[in-house]
């Protein structure tokens, strides 16, 4: 693999540290902005969509050991670094995963590294639909110690941890940054015991599978047979925010302040508001998966399980495939995402550079990624051999090797790290916002 050549090197010196601010042939000078005894480095004039690393050594005759990625957005960004007594060197270097770029697949790929599992436990006898395989003992101790219940999303905290919603075990469970597990949400005895306000570990769920997670740690989870939508809060007390005689399945999304609502059903979108309860957005839909919503332009994103396509339902009512062709075949790496095939998709999320992943439950059973061209790529292959984790430890990218089986869903957590639900066998895996090395 070859080096990044830097087309600009600048070095502050700030107490023992040696901080040098890599370029890479931007039209302005892409540097170090600042930088407190804290350890915040702020940098300038990034591409208009990157990755930035931070990279350290101890003297300058060694190698620069590759630290942690950042995206960079906006013009000026900010990393953090630990100090420590020694005298260290660091520097950072950034690629352009913008299309502007002709390599900007290729850099977002590198920018990733090490595929893992962070929870579940192979069982020969687990994974069965609406089987509850919770067990006392598994509370408080390491994830991967647990069997999951068909787990079907995830979403990261504002301190990291991730938010499981385990449909079998009728319970929402949270994986803390250091890989134990914990109830969150739910007793794991399925049925209904009242609406709350009360402990979240105190009332009953009924085969959840769907959620959200509000910018300030608030949490809603879509109780499917309960017919509710519920609210657990940043001090763990649970309420019903409202109740319907509509259908509710899967897919949930929540705007930051709560005005409005999104759910989904085998066919339709509902929306709920405060004054005007649950009214029907649009039907026709054959078998919807999870729904995405954009607060800045009132869009919202659909997976169509049975129609083959991703959808996107414009503020005016219009809707907009996206991606799939309606079949399962066709298209495929290089090829625009709407003639190309995409086997039951099921989860749709988006990176910084206005790319996003594609999930498909079996029997397509991979991950692609859309460029903010409409280009489609094969980010991880798969199948429905249900099989325990493979590719663990390893880079992740080999798109002839099948990695992953039924995937419900993927999402980048705080810090850009990729992670995946794997239903069925029950494994929840991240792929390390790390780069191994430079392409």
């Amino acid at each position: 693999m070859k080096s990044i050549k830097a087309s600009y090197l600048r070095q502050i010196v700030v107490g023992a540290v040696l901080f040098i601010s890599l370029s890479i042939c931007l039209s302005q000078e892409f540097k170090i902005h600042s930088i407190d005894k804290n350890g915040a480095i702020y940098w300038q004039n990034p591409f208009a969509v990157g990755v930035v690393t931070v990279e350290s050594k101890d003297n300058l005759p060694q190698s620069w050991r590759i630290g942690k990625n950042y995206f960079s957005t906006n013009v000026v960004d900010c990393a953090s670094l630990v100090f420590d007594s020694s005298n260290k060197y660091y520097r950072l270097t950034i690629v352009d995963i913008s299309t502007n770029s002709p390599n900007h697949f290729t850099n977002l790929v590198y920018s990733y590294g090490i595929f893992e599992t962070i929870a579940g436990m192979y069982t020969s006898t687990g994974g069965q639909d609406r089987v509850n395989y919770w067990k006392p003992q598994f509370e408080g101790g390491p994830a991967t110690n647990a069997t999951l219940s068909r787990p079907h999303i995830a979403f990261p905290d504002p301190y990291n941890n991730i938010i499981l919603v385990d449909e079998g075990s009728d319970s929402v469970l949270k994986i803390t940054t250091n890989g134990l597990i914990y109830t969150f949400a739910g007793t794991h005895v399925r049925g209904f015991n009242g609406d709350g306000p009360d402990y979240a570990t105190n009332l009953n769920l009924y085969l959840p599978n769907g959620g959200w997670m509000g910018k300030d740690g608030t949490f809603y989870i879509l109780d499917k047979y309960n017919k509710k939508v519920r609210r657990v809060d940043t001090n763990g007390i649970m309420t019903t925010i409202f109740t319907t005689t509509a259908s509710i399945d899967r897919g949930l999304w929540v705007k930051s302040d709560e005005s409005e609502i999104y759910f989904s059903a085998t066919s339709a979108i509902y929306k709920w508001t405060p004054t005007g309860g649950v009214v029907l957005v649009r039907s026709g839909f054959s078998d919807l998966a999870n729904i995405l919503g954009n607060e800045s332009t009132g869009d919202l994103y659909i997976t169509d399980r049975n129609t083959h396509r991703v959808y996107k339902l414009t503020a005016g009512g219009s809707l907009i495939t996206i991606a799939g062709n309606g079949t399962t075949t066709g298209g495929g790496e290089g090829y625009l995402a709407t003639s190309t095939g995409l086997n039951r998709p099921r989860g749709i999320w988006f990176l910084p550079n206005n790319g996003y992943f594609i999930c498909e439950h079996s029997p397509g059973n991979r991950i692609w990624y859309v460029d903010p061209a409409g280009i489609i790529h094969l980010w991880v292959n798969g199948d429905s051999s249900n099989v325990p984790p493979r590719g663990e430890g390893v880079w992740f990218y080999n798109p002839s090797v099948k990695k992953i089986t039924k995937v419900r869903w993927v999402t980048l957590d705080c810090e850009g790290n990729i992670i995946i639900v794997e239903s069925d066998i029950g494994y929840v895996r991240r792929i390390r916002f790390s780069r191994l090395a430079y392409n």
